[in-house]
């Protein structure tokens, strides 16, 4: 028997994952259409041994458009991510905003947003499941 309030629990995270996730879209979008383009560096790749599998989270290194040094961890992180440190990468950032910079890669720039809809529909379908049994 599920604990009472089990359903709305999962509904809510759920609902509040896939608003993450709008946020971050709409993010990406003011980043294709306002975001100023430049080149960074992979400075490191910091590894997290947290469990049996090693992820590691590359750390680019760029010059906004001020002059400022900003460094920056991928918003995706894990084996295999082809950031290599010393690699250079195309980076693009809002002019106000350079700590939101993200990595001009397609994987890198929509693929938050996609990872949290698939969690946020987990969560809403496990809260819809208790729901209903």
């Amino acid at each position: 028997m599920a604990m009472p309030g089990a359903d709305l629990l999962c509904i809510a995270v759920g609902l509040f994952i896939y608003a993450c996730a709008v946020r971050d879209a709409r993010l990406v979008r003011r980043l294709r259409r306002e975001g100023l383009r430049t080149e960074g560096l992979v400075v490191a790749n910091i590894v997290d041994r947290r469990d049996q599998s090693a992820t590691q989270t590359p750390v680019i290194r760029f010059h906004d458009h001020q002059g400022y040094v900003v460094e920056f961890k991928t918003a995706i992180q894990g084996v295999g991510m082809g950031l290599a440190t010393g690699r250079r990468v195309g980076v693009v950032y809002l002019p106000g905003s350079s700590h939101k910079a993200r990595v001009d890669m397609r994987r890198q720039l929509v693929g938050p947003a996609v990872g949290m809809i698939l969690i946020g529909t987990i969560f809403l379908g496990l809260g819809l499941v208790i729901a209903f049994t």
